[in-house]
């Protein structure tokens, strides 16, 4: 992680991936965890290098994962000094009406 006047914000950068029609939310990603860690808090979803952007994100359903990728990286693009942005899609949310494969509690 990398931190100092010059690095980009991880909130700000987090906020703006909020803002793409395609994203349902930010997630840290599973075993390769992808956090800014900060001061008393952390980012979940965005992580910040010397060499790059990287945030993990969960899709809406029936969205092209090529369209998330733009609209990711469109916002994210003029926050990160010039760093390259990776985008991961960590999780599909599924539609509202879909019910899980499994009643609440229950476990395979």
């Amino acid at each position: 992680m990398t931190s100092g006047p010059g690095t980009p914000d991880a909130e700000v950068i987090a906020a703006a991936v909020r803002t793409a029609p395609a994203v349902a939310a930010l997630d840290t990603g599973g075993l390769h965890m992808v956090v800014t860690l900060l001061p008393g808090r952390r980012v979940d979803g965005v992580q910040v290098t010397d060499e790059r952007v990287t945030v993990s994100v969960v899709v809406a359903q029936g969205v092209p994962i090529p369209l998330l990728i733009d609209q990711v990286r469109t916002r994210v693009a003029p926050l990160t000094g010039g760093r390259p942005v990776d985008v991961h899609v960590a999780d599909l949310q599924l539609a509202a009406e879909e019910q899980p494969a499994l009643p609440p509690g229950r476990s395979a």
